[in-house]
């Protein structure tokens, strides 16, 4: 029978394991890399190799210079250690999962979408094996996931006219908000404090239990602690000091398409960005600095408003960088999205689904390799040089003759790569409790339709 490897992160096994039990097309086998975890784990194989001596040489080997140095920038938690450790661990990771490749030979891996070296590295030897390997991530459509290949989307099915009716009536009403946002309201100077102090907190315990666990170079225990390089310090409650609450006094200087939402996202994003193609456009900051002083000196006025999850994490360098821009608003977090849409005539985004709801608005919509972008709808930023030139092309843009027809058609794209499935039904799952296995059966009745057609060849593979 075939093999399905599922990997799993902190806090989701048990999930993933009754997930698992609910495959029919496929033996389906739980690893981790997390110590007594799962049904196979990597912990102890991967030390081994790690303390051998040559690992770091292993994954040069591997990867090459370039390859590992993009592994290493794509990484949060690498970036902000010794490059000989981050070697190392490239290195001791990629010789576990071969002998685990080899151990269970799986004919095909799925994973969430999530921004650690593991998976990267996963991927990149899944690959040279012939082995396709998934993500899982939500749909900006409620109640549905999303399938993809290093943040591209896979193709799944041809949606119905009543899946696209259904969904665009979902995604286009005026209060719209994506599943995992909507609980984010609350955003006063007490609230980043509390936030500041439990994740202080949570990273000296995380710095305990690493070597409690004798798990001291887990991904997991390492991105909690307060010393790496993207974590806030008590100095970016400044940040907060920065934000106009007076943003809506400057919609009158400029007309509606003159006015562009810059809608920032997660980061160090645990999303889609992780797996942007060009390294430049990784250069989050630098990026978004540049974004605005081109359309600033092109007379616009941009509207910046961050991720409301962002909140109580977002260092004060990059505000304070912008604040000093003449042309640039900070609006305030409790500010909503779909305000900011109505108001302005253009968005600009990396990856972020407020790229979609501006399209499906009438927005010009500026967008880096999302998702759900058609390549006749959106104005495609691929590379930093191309940034100078957006002017130009916003001067040359113009409204759909027909929205409702180019909403269809956007959304007819999404329905395609998305399917019905709870990706939220990890949270605090109970195997022995009868309603949270009921919220696993539409997502495995999903996989088990569509993930066949993923699996490497096989003598009893169908």
């Amino acid at each position: 029978m075939a093999r399905l490897v599922f990997f799993t992160i902190h806090s989701t096994t048990p999930w993933w394991q009754y997930l698992a039990s609910r495959m029919e097309f496929a033996d389906a086998v739980v690893m981790s890399d997390l110590r007594d975890d799962g049904d196979y784990s990597l912990v102890d194989d991967f030390y081994r190799f790690v303390d051998r001596g040559d690992a770091a040489s292993v994954a040069l080997a591997r990867f090459g210079e370039e390859g590992c140095a993009d592994v290493i920038l794509r990484c949060r938690v690498l970036r902000s250690i010794d490059r000989d450790l981050a070697l190392r661990m490239i290195g001791g990771m990629t010789q576990a999962i071969e002998q685990a490749f080899d151990k269970l030979d799986p004919h095909l891996i799925m994973t969430f979408t999530i921004d650690r070296y593991v998976m990267d590295v996963m991927e990149r030897t899944a690959r040279r094996r012939g082995i396709d390997f998934l993500e899982m991530t939500t749909s900006i459509i409620p109640d549905q996931v999303m399938l993809m290949r290093r943040g591209r989307p896979a193709w799944l099915r041809e949606p119905s006219s009543e899946d696209i009716d259904a969904a665009v009536g979902q995604l286009c009403t005026e209060d719209f908000a994506p599943s995992y946002v909507r609980g984010a309201k609350r955003f006063s100077r007490a609230r980043f404090w509390r936030i500041f102090g439990y994740y202080a907190v949570r990273g000296a315990f995380f710095n305990v239990w690493r070597f409690l666990k004798r798990d001291r170079y887990n991904c997991h225990y390492l991105d909690a602690l307060k010393r790496l390089r993207h974590k806030v310090r008590v100095r970016d409650a400044a940040a907060l000091k920065l934000l106009d609450h007076d943003w809506d006094k400057r919609l009158a200087d400029l007309p509606r398409e003159r006015r562009v939402f810059l809608g920032l996202q997660l980061f160090p994003e645990a999303s889609m960005d992780y797996w942007l193609r060009p390294p430049g456009m990784l250069a989050h900051d630098d990026v978004l600095v540049r974004y605005c002083e081109v359309l600033g000196r092109a007379g616009y006025r941009i509207f910046v408003k961050d991720h409301p999850l962002q909140f109580g994490f977002r260092q004060r360098e990059l505000f304070e960088r912008l604040s000093k821009l003449p042309f640039v608003t900070l609006v305030p977090y409790d500010v909503p999205a779909n305000l900011l849409i109505g108001k302005c005539g253009v968005s600009v985004t990396f990856t972020g689904t407020i790229g979609l709801q501006a399209a499906l608005a009438g927005l010009c919509s500026v967008a880096t390799e999302p998702y759900y972008a058609t390549e006749q709808h959106f104005v495609h930023i691929r590379d930093v040089g191309e940034i100078d030139a957006l002017a130009e092309r916003l001067a040359r843009w113009r409204l759909p003759d027909d929205l409702a027809t180019m909403r269809r058609e956007v959304v007819r794209h999404l329905a395609a790569i998305s399917v019905e499935g709870d990706y939220f039904g990890w949270r605090d799952f109970d195997p022995t409790n009868a309603a949270a296995r009921a919220s696993v059966e539409p997502l495995a009745r999903s996989l088990n339709a569509h993930l066949p057609r993923f699996l490497k060849s096989c003598k009893n593979a169908a």
